[in-house]
């Protein structure tokens, strides 16, 4: 299984569902989610979640850290979220790198044709 951005994103994404509902103050959405599963199922009923899920679009931070513990430069993708609603006290905290001193990388206009150098 291939784990790029898109697994990570998606795996960020339903750990912060997981963490909205553990610490919900509202039982009744509680017991929904415990019978819809299903992630964009559950924001039909949901419009807390929604707000939720817009603000945690906004919460990626991408940076370049220079010559990490010896592995050399990464690029870190994390997803932090600080509680917004009442009875949260915890915070969501989701983050990956990715050693980029072997990376090959591209001109915008090549990989768009999807020519690599």
């Amino acid at each position: 299984m291939e784990q790029g951005y898109r697994y990570h994103y998606g795996k960020a994404r339903t750990e912060f569902i997981d963490w909205f509902y553990r610490y919900h103050t509202d039982g009744r959405m509680k017991t929904l989610r415990s019978v819809i599963v299903d992630d964009e199922d559950m924001i039909e009923f949901d419009d807390e979640l929604k707000y939720a899920l817009e603000s945690f679009e906004e919460s990626e931070q991408v940076k370049i850290v220079y010559e990490y513990s010896g592995i050399g430069h990464c690029l870190k993708i994390k997803w932090e979220h600080s509680p917004w609603w009442v009875g949260q006290v915890m915070h969501f905290y989701y983050c990956v790198m990715l050693p980029i001193d072997n990376v090959t990388l591209v001109e915008p206009a090549k990989l768009m044709k999807g020519e690599e150098e």
